[in-house]
C-alpha cells in the first residue's frame, strides 16, 4: 500500500493561534474598570457651613435675591453645593417670591438652583388679593433667567383656584407660565 504524505506548515497556524490568544487577552483587560481615583478626589464635601445665610446684589447695589440653608455642603470631585432646607428668597419690591424645600443642589455660579423634595413656592401678592403658591417635589430655578421649570407634578394655588399638572415652565420677565400634561383646574371667581 502506498500512501500519499501531506505536509503541512504550522508556522501559519501558530501565528493565527498566538494573534487570537493575544486579541482574547487584550479584550480581557481592555474590559476591566480602573479604579484609581486619577485626580486624587472622593466624594466628600471640602467643607460645609451651618446656618448659611448669603444676600446676592445687583449692578446698582441693590439686594436682589437671598439664599439660606440649615447646611451647605461643597463637593470638590463635581464643584457641587448640596443645601439641607433651603430658602431661597427674590427680593423684587413689586413681586417677591419666595422657595423652600427638603434639598436642593447650586450650581458653581450660584445661577441655577435645583430643589428636591417638598417644594413650595409662594408669590406674594398686592391689592388684598391672595399669595401665588406653587407646590411640587423638583423645581429647576434659573435666577438670571428669571424662570422655573418642574418635570414632576406641579399644584398651583390661588385662593380657592388651583390647577394641576404634570410639568410646568415660567417666565417671569414675561408673567408667562405654561402647564405641560393632563392639565386640570378649578376656577373660582373672587367676590
Amino acid at each position: 500500500m502506498t500512501g500519499v504524505g501531506h505536509h503541512v506548515n504550522w508556522m501559519p497556524l501558530g501565528l493565527a493561534l498566538l494573534l487570537a490568544m493575544l486579541g482574547f487577552w487584550l479584550n480581557h483587560v481592555g474590559e476591566r474598570v480602573e479604579t484609581v481615583d486619577n485626580a486624587g478626589f472622593t466624594h466628600d464635601p471640602d467643607y460645609f457651613v451651618e446656618n448659611f445665610d448669603a444676600l446676592a446684589f445687583d449692578t446698582d447695589g441693590k439686594p436682589y435675591q437671598r439664599l439660606a440653608a440649615a447646611r451647605m455642603m461643597h463637593y470638590m470631585d463635581d464643584d457641587t453645593t448640596v443645601l439641607d432646607k433651603p430658602r431661597l428668597r427674590i427680593l423684587d419690591p413689586l413681586t417677591p417670591v419666595s422657595v423652600t424645600a427638603g434639598r436642593a443642589l447650586l450650581s458653581s455660579d450660584g445661577n441655577q438652583v435645583y430643589f428636591l423634595d417638598q417644594v413650595h413656592v409662594e408669590r406674594l401678592a398686592g391689592n388684598g388679593t391672595p399669595p401665588f403658591t406653587l407646590d411640587t417635589e423638583y423645581l429647576h430655578v434659573s435666577t438670571d433667567a428669571r424662570t422655573l421649570r418642574s418635570n414632576k407634578p406641579v399644584t398651583i394655588r390661588r385662593g380657592r383656584s388651583y390647577i394641576t399638572g404634570n410639568g410646568l415652565v415660567a417666565d417671569d420677565r414675561v408673567r408667562q407660565l405654561a402647564m405641560e400634561g393632563n392639565v386640570r383646574g378649578v376656577y373660582e371667581h373672587a367676590r
